[in-house]
């Protein structure tokens, strides 16, 4: 997922009741990130009435703080080519470079092990053409033309194709107009997303078709998007205080659970839940220094939310009935409640979501980083050459 200086988001004092993160990461949006992947593994693992609905609260909540970061760190790109250091070109090469490498190894390594595995079997969901689908980007598109279809355990791909979807087309618009623009843009993303969910709900579109549509998601990035152009907003202090924090992350976990059951009113209603998401980021960004924010800086929800894109690809694929068949060939048969089946599974993916961070993803991230510093290495071996009185002249 997307990291960002908090500075380059909200003009806001870094915590001093909160340890920063490395990288300077945000305080508390890997708590928040933590809580959404969450949601969505209780969705996919559980029987419990609607469960559903928590997990698209989780989705949507990762769509707007995407929506939030991309936007945050397109519109400082922009900044740079605005001041003359960096033409649009060249960030536009930058940012897909390192969305690249962030993205694409442990994605395209999954779909390579179900490819060689489909060798020697067969998955529901993963036909040839599927495949194809997948490794386009394309599943959103897939899943919205064949709702009713079994996916197998492909289906949750969608918001993945919606994100990679959502740069190609977001960012050379924010890199070739001016920042100036950005909440306007923003906008016209939020309305075009709503207007297509209006329209979907009014033809009685089946509900995976509406869940999974692409511009409803540039909506919901959109808002994220929005809530990052609020820079320089000097919000009341009630706002962001640790009550309302705590008052919109509630309302967050508390709506699928009350409104979800509705049924027929939650295709319509549910997506607006991204409106109080974008709350709850902003308020975090912009008042560091509460207990909302260390609750979610704890090292359990800290360390989750790092790892949260690998857990989210892999959760799918990772099932106690598996481990059952692993047993079996041991001649050793089990068999646990669902709480302990659950909970063991949850285990094996946050040990394996935590493997491939260290060991695979990180070294993609750091190559990502090299690849787009090197103008400024050039330019610094450059000046490192020029002799003491020409540098001397140059500041």
């Amino acid at each position: 997922m997307a990291t960002v200086d908090q500075n380059a988001i909200f003009a806001a004092q870094p915590a001093k009741a909160v340890a920063r993160p490395a990288e300077d990461r945000i305080a508390g949006f890997d708590g928040v990130r933590a809580i959404a992947v969450l949601m969505v593994f209780i969705s996919h693992k559980t029987t419990l009435p609607h469960h559903d609905s928590y997990g698209s609260v989780g989705v949507w909540l990762f769509l707007v703080l995407s929506g939030m970061l991309i936007s945050s760190i397109l519109s400082e790109m922009r900044g740079k080519v605005e001041a003359g250091t960096q033409s649009s070109w060249r960030s536009m090469g930058d940012f897909y470079i390192r969305r690249s490498l962030r993205i694409f190894p442990l994605y395209y390594a999954c779909l390579g092990v179900f490819a060689l595995g489909s060798l020697f079997t067969s998955f529901v969901g993963f036909s040839r053409m599927e495949a194809t689908i997948y490794a386009l980007y394309g599943t959103n598109i897939y899943i919205e033309m064949t709702p009713a279809a079994d996916h197998g355990h492909f289906g949750h791909l969608w918001s993945l194709a919606a994100e990679e979807q959502f740069y190609l087309l977001f960012a050379p618009i924010l890199l070739f107009t001016p920042r100036k623009y950005l909440a306007r843009i923003c906008v016209g993303f939020m309305l075009a997303g709503a207007a297509m969910l209006a329209w979907l709900v009014s033809v009685k579109a089946h509900p995976n078709a509406i869940h999974v549509d692409p511009l409803i998601a540039f909506g919901m990035l959109g808002v994220g998007g929005f809530v990052a152009s609020l820079k320089n907003l000097k919000p009341p202090a009630w706002l962001v205080s640790a009550l309302a924090q705590a008052a919109a992350g509630l309302a967050l976990i508390a709506i699928p659970l009350v409104f979800g059951y509705f049924r027929a009113t939650w295709n319509v209603w549910g997506p607006l839940t991204c409106i109080v998401a974008g709350l709850f980021l902003f308020q975090i960004a912009r008042n560091q220094q509460t207990p909302v924010v260390a609750f979610l800086n704890l090292w359990p929800l800290r360390s989750l939310g790092r790892v949260s894109y690998s857990f989210y690809v892999l959760h799918q694929f990772i099932h106690f009935y598996e481990v059952q068949a692993v047993f079996r060939r041991l001649h050793m048969d089990i068999d646990a409640p669902l709480v302990v089946q659950v909970a063991l599974e949850l285990s094996i993916t946050v040990a394996l979501a935590t493997l491939s961070w260290h060991f695979f993803e990180r070294p993609f991230l750091r190559l990502g980083a090299r690849l787009t510093a090197r103008e400024g290495a050039e330019a610094s071996s450059a000046t490192a050459a020029l002799s003491p009185g020409r540098q001397k002249a140059m500041r």
